[in-house]
């Protein structure tokens, strides 16, 4: 019969009381619980923490010593590790290029039918307040027409219609002008070319250099750098 001890062994491993840093002075560092990214330079996942880009938690082992292990031993850059890195680091700039390219499209589109006139939630929210406008028009002539000749009650009831008509055009002239706001700021918009971030051209300069020191956009530069001097070399 297994014991509780072998139980908790097979569960957590042998080295389940020991405390983390001597759990890691166990392994080595071609051990498959350690992060490969993070003994060429750095692991990938910590770069985007909390961002649109974040990449979630690395599982692996990131130690320093064991980094030195790597960087010190005859098998240092023999065993594929670089350009396992260099590939990913590859595929993560070739993902914030496609979200670039879809952003320009996305501006570009919004301007195109900006500029053609094309009938779009404005321009149908439009015909609709006229449409209401005419119908309000004319059961204003209705109702004083409906007074001159006494009959109250029925003005009053046709009243109430007015009143509900004026309602429901007081809202699309609210929804169309928050759509024209909208329009109008996306009209200032550009696209980060480092991170794929959609900026305000001519924001204040604080919130310019809060995007550029942001977590996001840093990220992306030590990617850039390497792959850089890697042409470079």
């Amino acid at each position: 019969m297994i014991s509780a001890a072998q139980l908790l062994d097979e569960l957590m491993g042998r080295d389940r009381n020991l405390a983390p840093d001597e759990k890691r002075s166990n392994v080595r560092w071609d051990h498959e619980s350690v992060c490969k990214y993070y003994l060429c330079g750095f692991c990938p996942a910590e770069l985007f923490t909390n961002t649109r880009s974040d990449l979630g938690p690395c599982e692996k082992i990131h130690d320093e010593n064991l980094r030195k292990q790597y960087e010190k031993s005859s098998r240092f850059m023999k065993v594929g590790y670089e350009r396992d890195f260099l590939r990913y680091l590859q595929s993560l700039l070739a993902e914030v290029e496609r979200r670039i390219r879809r952003g320009h499209a996305r501006l570009a589109l919004s301007q195109n039918q900006q500029s053609s006139g094309a009938a779009g939630p404005t321009g149908k929210n439009e015909e609709k307040i006229q449409v209401l406008t005419d119908k309000i028009d004319v059961l204003l002539q209705q109702i004083e027409e409906l007074g001159s000749e006494g009959k109250v009650e029925e003005a009053q009831g046709m009243m109430k219609l007015v009143e509900q008509l004026k309602e429901e055009r007081e809202l699309l002239r609210s929804t169309t002008s928050t759509i024209e706001s909208f329009a109008a700021q996306e009209k200032q918009m550009e696209v980060c070319e480092v991170c794929g971030a959609f900026l305000i051209v001519g924001d204040a300069q604080s919130r310019v250099d809060d995007h550029l020191m942001g977590k996001q956009h840093m990220g992306y530069k030590p990617l850039i750098d390497i792959l850089l001097m890697c042409v470079i070399t």
